[in-house]
């Protein structure tokens, strides 16, 4: 469901919104930028909360807030409006991501964690791909039922989906293995189990006064921080050459698209998606043996070939629609991903550990990568310059050769810490 509250604003804009609200310039960047900045603000505080707090009181009390404030955007009648909404709902989703994959590192051991954490990222992939689908229903069924407009009543049932949602968070969430207490899910030797589990994975729960001085200047002298952050941030602006095949179908005059076609057809990239994240996480768990970046790698070159075909390749004419074989390049950029589920899993099993270090990097590297896409995107992918957006594709193909060979330095320095502690083993 923070999926559906998270994109459902791009399929409100071609069901309408646009039109009603006057957004005939770049304003659905503004208004994504805004969500990124309330997002990137609350990452690495949540993240330091949940080492302090029940992690089922934080993620209900966040749930809570962005569902209210999605049943907001059904009465937005500006861009205005809907700048100031879309902040706060990026502030509450802020730390909902990053603290679930933090806390499925910290029950999960090596052979797992790849798996659990893609079944997660699968589950992002289909509300998103819901997201088209619901938005395309409900504007068939409900636009202009009692006044509102197709995409409003989008905003207002997906809040009263995400109510029940936020309820049952309270009560399912576990809190860290070291300070949960037994409860109707877990019992007292389920938690044992939980806590040796971490402790021969070496992973340790929170400690009181850890967060100190010291802690971040040690944190700030290590490699991982600065690799972890450089990646992921690459990571998260490659994915934005798959927002253009809305527009492809929106501005096409030869066919023309219904709202609902626009609003079904992308959902492909998000089917691929699905199947990508729990193809290549069972495939690191089982037959990679935990390695995590040979997929890594793979996805990362694929999806370099297939930002450099859609740059490269008139895949629609001007006013025309999609272009056979062309358009399946964006399906397929759903491949790409499969990479945060890999890439949290890999970090929870070598940043160290300190629960509280890996809960800090995991934090910063989602915020950094966020801040980043927070305005890069009104450069190189502004609105006006929709589909076509070639300099942001070849940006796109620029960032996939950089993120390569931060994969393959974050996996040489991983060998050469393994290296440093068998000597420091060996040696006592």
């Amino acid at each position: 469901m923070r999926y559906i509250d998270q994109k459902n604003v791009d399929s409100a804009y071609v069901s309408g919104m646009r039109e009603e609200l006057k957004l005939y310039g770049n304003e659905l960047n503004y208004a994504q930028t805004c969500w990124t900045v309330g997002y990137v603000i609350g990452q690495v505080p949540v993240n330091v909360l949940l080492n302090r707090i029940s992690p089922h009181y934080i993620i209900f009390a966040l749930e809570m807030g962005w569902t209210l404030l999605t049943l907001c955007t059904t009465w937005a009648h500006s861009a205005t409006h809907l700048y100031v909404i879309r902040f706060f709902v990026g502030l509450f989703e802020s730390g909902y991501y990053p603290g679930l994959l933090f806390l499925i590192g910290s029950w999960y051991t090596k052979d797992e964690l790849a798996k659990r954490s893609n079944i997660f990222q699968a589950a992002t992939a289909g509300g998103t791909l819901l997201c088209g689908l619901i938005q395309g229903g409900i504007y068939s069924s409900l636009n202009g039922k009692g006044g509102y407009s197709g995409w409003r009543w989008c905003f207002a049932i997906d809040a009263l989906i995400s109510f029940p949602i936020a309820v049952g968070a309270f009560f399912m969430i576990p809190d860290l293995p070291t300070v949960i207490k037994p409860n109707w899910l877990f019992s007292e030797r389920d938690i044992e189990i939980g806590k040796a589990r971490m402790l021969a994975a070496g992973r340790e729960g929170p400690k009181p006064g850890s967060f100190n001085f010291p802690f971040f200047v040690n944190l700030l002298s290590e490699w991982h921080i600065w690799f972890f952050t450089t990646g992921y941030s690459l990571y998260i602006y490659s994915q934005n050459p798959q927002q253009s095949m809305s527009f492809w179908l929106k501005y096409s005059k030869n066919p023309t698209y219904t709202v609902p076609q626009i609003n079904y057809y992308p959902s492909g990239i998000w089917a691929t998606q699905i199947v990508s994240a729990l193809g290549f996480s069972w495939l690191s768990d089982t037959v990679l043996k935990g390695r995590r970046w040979p997929p890594l790698i793979f996805v990362t070159v694929w999806h370099l070939i297939d930002v450099a075909v859609l740059a490269a390749t008139p895949v629609y004419a001007k006013n025309r629609a999609p272009r056979w074989p062309y358009q399946v390049f964006y399906y397929l950029s759903g491949l790409v991903n499969c990479t945060p589920g890999l890439f949290y899993a890999w970090c929870s099993e070598i940043a160290g550990a300190s629960s509280e270090r890996r809960g800090v990097i995991m934090g910063t590297f989602n915020s950094v990568a966020y801040s980043f896409n927070a305005w890069l995107p009104l450069l190189l992918f502004k609105t006006s310059e929709q589909p076509r957006v070639l300099k942001g594709n070849i940006s796109v193909v620029v960032a996939q050769v950089l993120l390569i060979g931060v994969l393959l330095a974050i996996l040489q320095l991983s060998k050469r810490d393994k290296r440093r502690e068998a000597k420091k083993v060996q040696d006592d």
